[in-house]
């Protein structure tokens, strides 16, 4: 019998996507509605360190161009990393 462990994992693989090991800033939840004319996006600016707010003004949406409006909850560094220009 085979082991699983020499299978690829087609439906998730966690590990190759994750860049922080140990998350120290971290936000909570983005909304987002659609409604007729368009969509609206919201999160707070809260970045908690364990669970003590620690940062109270956390940009944690970015616009990137003229249409796609990037919005992240989770460890900041990672969003950081995405829409770093370098």
């Amino acid at each position: 019998m085979e082991s699983n462990q020499s299978k690829p994992d087609l439906l998730c693989n966690l590990e190759s996507s994750q860049r922080t090991m140990y998350p120290y800033v971290t936000g909570t939840s983005v909304v987002a509605l659609k409604y007729t004319d368009g969509i609206l996006m919201a999160a707070d600016m809260e970045g908690s360190y364990g669970s003590t707010l620690r940062y109270k003004s956390v940009e944690r949406m970015k616009l990137i161009g003229k249409h796609f409006l990037l919005g992240a909850s989770g460890e900041i560094s990672d969003l950081q990393e995405l829409t770093s220009s370098g």
